[in-house]
């Protein structure tokens, strides 16, 4: 199986927002996604990844922004010390200097996807999975599992046979976009993290489900 994971607001919550969000956690680090401030994981890449059914998957990202930039602080952390498993870490030993790098939007020649933009995940995901396919690591489109905080990018991975689940369910950004709800708050939380076939938003329609955070 493979777990592609977005950042912003997935493996990340409100910057510096521990009070709403009790599970995550501030690193000493900057982030300047909506907004900026301090780094904050999300309670997901608190527990880490490897505290859910990904443990024993390949690892991959796809984002629309760029983190803080490659070779950032917080991008290296992002790759050092988030994206660990089992799996992954068996498989990235083989070939660090080359696995372990950036890639951008649809040219792929690694796992982890920057500036690959909304509604349009899917394509960069499958790459990911074509990529490991170069590496000798077979990997079944039904066995793909995406996680997001952004609605709109959901839906979508249906035409590529690909699984994906809306993350943040229980916090929803009420500033953002004109109050619609469309991007997490919290971030993702280790439950939410499933191995279940389909294309699943929150319930209802993805943001009127969940308490809004101003």
């Amino acid at each position: 199986c493979l777990c592609v994971f977005d950042i912003d607001r997935t493996l990340t919550g409100k910057q510096g927002d521990t009070e709403h969000c009790p599970g995550n956690v501030v690193k000493d680090m900057y982030d300047d996604a909506y907004g900026g401030g301090k780094a904050t994981l999300s309670a997901l890449a608190a527990a880490g990844i490897s505290s859910t059914f990904c443990n024993g998957c390949y690892l991959g990202i796809t984002s629309a922004g760029t983190g803080n930039g490659v070779g950032s602080p917080w991008n290296n952390y992002l790759l050092d010390d988030v994206m660990r498993g089992a799996v992954h870490d068996q498989f990235i030993q083989r070939n660090p200097a080359s696995y372990k790098t950036w890639s951008q939007g649809t040219d792929v020649h690694s796992p982890y996807v920057l500036g690959q933009g909304n509604k349009i995940k899917q394509n960069a995901v499958e790459l990911i999975r074509e990529w490991y396919g170069g590496q000798g690591v077979q990997i079944q489109s039904g066995e793909v599992y995406f996680f997001d905080d952004r609605t709109e990018n959901i839906p979508p991975f249906q035409e590529k046979g690909l699984n994906s689940r809306e993350v943040s369910c229980a916090s929803r950004d009420w500033q953002l976009y004109g109050g619609s709800r469309m991007v997490g708050y919290c971030g993702a939380r280790p439950e939410e993290i499933v191995k279940e076939k389909g294309n699943v938003a929150c319930h209802g329609d993805g943001r009127t489900n969940g308490h809004g955070i101003n």
